[in-house]
């Protein structure tokens, strides 16, 4: 009996080693466990989703799912999805947008008023030169979180690059299986990313807070408590926290590279180039934890870039506008940004005509 259960063991092990070795399999796990809360309750589930699509991780935020603080479990709120527009009224006009998270996965087609299309494209990810359609009058938003501000530099991005990777050996892909370097991030989401483990996560967390003060190292509580925060925004050691001090120096360079950008954009056939920051939750809601650096308003201050500016609107605004369990805006947020957009596009065009 015992020499079946050391086989019947050693077999399991062996099989989720493969599967944390097979990244393809383990990316369309973390596809399907991270987006399932977006998908209907009520439809039939297949083996391999009763198996594998089971995690508390995004479902209530993404600063929850890295520290697991209980009194920040809240159930995200869906994004408004907004109607395609009439193809039958053609403006000859598209509206490309160059984002971050904020934007990623967001229903876009139908929001901006005098477009045909709106196509999104992720900096976090390799898109290379965009082709535009020179039959079409072509605008370009770049969409930054504050944060992405301090480390872009359009030389140092794919944008401008028509190489593609070559693609790797037999016996490199092998090796990446084998030498995978997420082994260890890989077993723990096969094992424990689970909801069956999410109440002795909460109760570690909720130890680890109440009688040591600590918490996930990617995460930090806000000052009056209310929210979560992503620390590397807070962290004076990192250098996208909003409490680094920036020099005049840094600022130029800043500016300097986004104006490189809208050259390099123009240059391609961008009619014109708008420039959209979107403030850190921190430095909305707890920017006196410590001396803030302004760098949002430095940077739209000295930027000769046309703006879509709405910090002040988030300053102001008696609602509460970002997620408190997660780094990014609600949908009342993001309505507030498309409102702002379309604003700030209608004055152009009205200026211009």
């Amino acid at each position: 009996m015992k020499k079946i259960t050391s086989i019947l063991v050693l077999a399991c092990s062996t099989l989720v080693l493969l599967a944390a070795m097979n990244q393809s399999f383990i990316n369309r796990i973390k596809q399907d466990r991270y987006f399932d809360h977006l998908n209907n309750a009520h439809t039939t589930r297949s083996l391999y989703q009763r198996i594998f699509v089971r995690s508390d991780r995004w479902a209530y935020g993404d600063l929850y799912g890295l520290c697991y603080l209980p009194q920040y479990r809240f159930k995200l709120e869906a994004f408004k999805k907004y109607n395609p527009r009439n193809s039958r009224n053609s403006q000859n006009r598209i509206l490309y947008i160059i984002g971050d998270s904020f934007l990623a996965d967001k229903t876009l087609a139908g929001a901006f008023d005098g477009f045909d299309n709106v196509i999104f494209v992720d900096r976090r990810f390799h898109f290379g030169p965009i082709q535009l359609d020179s039959t079409q009058q072509n605008f370009l938003i770049m969409e930054f979180a504050e944060r992405n501000l301090n480390s872009y530099n359009i030389d140092k991005t794919n944008a401008i690059k028509a190489d593609t990777p070559a693609p790797l050996s037999l016996m490199n892909r092998l090796g990446n299986i084998i030498f995978n370097k997420d082994l260890s991030r890989n077993l723990e989401l096969l094992l424990f990313d689970d909801k069956l483990f999410t109440s002795i996560k909460e109760l570690k967390a909720s130890l680890n807070y109440n009688l040591f003060g600590r918490v996930a190292k990617e995460v930090a509580v806000s000052t009056d408590k209310k929210r979560l925060l992503l620390n590397i925004t807070v962290d004076t050691n990192d250098t996208h926290s909003a409490f680094r001090y920036k020099t005049a120096r840094q600022i130029d360079s800043i500016t300097t590279n986004l104006k490189e950008a809208q050259n390099y954009y123009e240059g391609i056939g961008f009619k014109k180039v708008f420039l959209s920051i979107v403030p850190n939750p921190v430095s909305v809601y707890d920017e006196n934890r410590m001396p803030y650096n302004h760098l949002l308003e430095r940077v739209e201050q000295q930027t000769d870039l046309p703006l879509i500016s709405i910090y002040k609107t988030f300053k102001t605004d008696k609602y509460n506008l970002y997620f408190l369990s997660d780094a990014h805006w609600n949908p009342l947020g993001f309505d507030t940004w498309v409102e702002q957009v379309n604003k700030t596009l209608k004055s152009d065009d009205e200026r211009n005509h």
